[in-house]
């Protein structure tokens, strides 16, 4: 699913949520490493100090790299194992192992809930593994409750961050579909209008770069409403929506503006195409539209227009496609204008 620009903020909220992550690493990190270098355990100060050095890199890129998720996964795990190498290496007295409890709750903020899981799992049942492994092999004099308090806590936090994910995840998908499409006819609806033909621009080959734009609007369609009523007037929208997504190809995008104005972006197509698809469409509103109450003829006026010809940004394209459709409306109506 293509997201419009208002929703670039959920990847914003992982960078946030890495940064201060990072930030308090790069805390610890320093005066972990000092302390253990002094208290003698080199090896584990120098995994340390590798690990702030990492989280340096990843703070000074992380505002404009596209692969986030890839770099946080590659924090999560230093640090997890940085984490699993101090549990086995120090003593159970030292606590050590409270970082563990820290693994859910960073893999579902930045990894969300799939990959969160899979990290959560591994590093979750390894740190459980390496204090049961201790327990019983090493420090046996430990009580057996303690290990089991450990790991109803773990459990705890677990399922409380994949939750959290989990119904934060919903709600913001529920979010993206009431803000990018119309709830009357399903279609999608201006929001994401800027971010799909940017992605279309960016994806068609060089020499199949083209999109054409194609706006109809329904001709007296306040007449409708005020003759058969706004429930006719909505299945009038609803039948256009579906004659529209019954001939768009499955890389044909169709917007509902709002009101009765509808809109179509074609990637590569030649402009006579483009018009034999408007004219279509034309023909097929006039001839085969069938809402029920509604008994009287529609008819559309289209204005077609082509990027890169008619502009290099998407407001002058629409400016173009505007400007022919009101054109169409002038010269008459029920009537495509494409030049």
């Amino acid at each position: 699913m293509v997201t419009s620009k208002l929703w670039g903020s959920e990847l914003e909220f992982r960078r946030i949520v890495l940064r201060v992550v990072l930030i308090v690493i790069i805390v610890a990190g320093v005066t972990f490493t000092i302390n253990n270098w002094f208290a003698g355990h080199k090896i584990l100060a120098i995994v340390e100090l590798l690990v702030v050095i990492l989280s340096f890199i990843i703070l000074a890129i992380h505002k404009k790299t596209p692969n986030l998720t890839i770099w946080s996964s590659v924090f999560l795990c230093a640090l997890y194992t940085v984490i699993l190498f101090g549990i086995f290496s120090a003593s159970y007295t030292s606590a050590l192992y409270s970082w563990l409890f820290i693994v859910p709750v960073l893999s579902y903020l930045l990894l969300g809930t799939k990959l969160g899981t899979l990290y959560s799992v591994f590093y979750v049942i390894s740190g459980c593994g390496i204090l049961t492994f201790r327990h019983i092999m090493q420090n046996s004099e430990i009580p057996t409750i303690a290990i089991v308090n450990v790991g109803l806590t773990l459990t705890a936090i677990w399922a409380l961050s994949y939750t959290y994910e989990q119904k934060r995840a919903e709600m913001v998908k529920r979010l993206q579909e009431m803000a990018s499409l119309d709830p009357l006819t399903g279609l999608n609806n201006r929001l994401l209008l800027s971010s799909i033909f940017e992605m279309l621009c960016d994806s068609l080959p060089e020499k199949q770069k083209s999109v054409s734009m194609i706006l109809l609007d329904l001709d007296h369609f306040k007449k409708v409403n005020d003759k058969f009523g706004h429930g006719v007037g909505d299945a009038v929208l609803v039948d256009v929506s579906r004659i529209i997504n019954s001939m768009r190809r499955r890389n044909d995008w169709a917007f509902r503006f709002g009101g009765e104005e509808f809109c179509l972006l074609i990637p590569d197509v030649t402009p006579s195409q483009a018009s034999s698809i408007a004219e279509r469409l034309r023909y097929a509103v006039e001839h085969t539209l069938n809402a029920e109450g509604f008994t009287a003829n529609m008819t559309a006026s289209l204005g077609v227009a082509r990027w890169p010809e008619n502009g290099q940004e998407l407001s002058e394209i629409y400016k173009v496609a505007d400007e022919r459709l009101y054109r169409a409306k002038e010269q008459g109506r029920n009537q495509i204008v494409a030049e």
